[in-house]
């Protein structure tokens, strides 16, 4: 779906939609280590962070594929690592994970300022209730989805347009916030005005060239579109 946005039009965003990895938190660490774990079990070669910065963004399935071998990602012993890595993964979900600095500031202000909060990932929608419960329960988010069975990952729109329409709004009503070209290209199929962060695991350069309608290097600068 195409943006249908002309130039002048005023902004009445009612809605934020964020991404989870990389933009409200910095899971990093969290994400890298448990696929470095499970990769050295078997003498697979390891990757470093840089490295795993780059692989993120599609879901723990193509995270895991994108670590191991050519040969062995294409193989039936794949299936078999990707769920030891989910194993680990659940063990040390919230080991190292932090909010980025000056997130909790703008979600309450977004909250006294009646916007609508929501999330929006390509993380298991299993660990997002845990998630939710560990660092967001100061705020009044409305939608908190994950990776879910027979639901297609971002950049499919149809998760997006799913809150969107729960949340009773208009596509142009609402704003998606992402730090990945993954992000950006979501916003873009579903017509919602796309933000990209430059805190998280990508490029000002990748997030541009995936459709940003604007870029922000500060938390706080999201506030200037509500």
């Amino acid at each position: 779906m195409k943006r249908k946005r002309l130039i002048n039009q005023p902004m009445t965003y009612k809605a934020v939609i964020f991404d989870l990895d990389g933009t409200l938190l910095n899971t990093l660490h969290d994400i890298a280590n448990p696929v470095n774990h499970v990769l050295s079990k078997y003498g697979y070669h390891t990757h470093s962070i840089t490295d795993m910065r780059e692989y993120i963004g599609n879901g723990i399935g193509q995270l895991v594929y994108r670590a191991l071998p050519a040969d062995v990602a294409e193989s039936l012993h794949y299936k078999k690592i990707l769920e030891e890595v989910r194993v680990e993964y659940q063990k040390h979900l919230n080991n190292s994970t932090v909010i980025y600095d000056g997130i909790g500031e703008v979600l309450s202000t977004l909250q006294a300022r009646r916007i609508s909060l929501n999330i929006l990932s390509n993380k298991s929608d299993e660990f997002m209730d845990e998630v939710h419960d560990t660092y967001f329960k100061e705020w009044d988010f409305d939608i908190v989805l994950g990776a879910r069975i027979n639901k297609p990952l971002k950049p499919d729109p149809t998760s997006l347009l799913e809150i969107i329409d729960d949340l009773g709004l208009s596509a142009d009503e609402c704003v998606f916030v992402g730090d990945s070209d993954v992000d950006m290209q979501t916003a873009v199929n579903a017509g919602v005005y796309a933000v990209g962060v430059t805190w998280g695991f990508r490029t000002q350069d990748v997030l541009r060239a995936s459709g940003a309608d604007t870029i922000i290097s500060q938390p706080d600068e999201l506030l200037n579109l509500f």
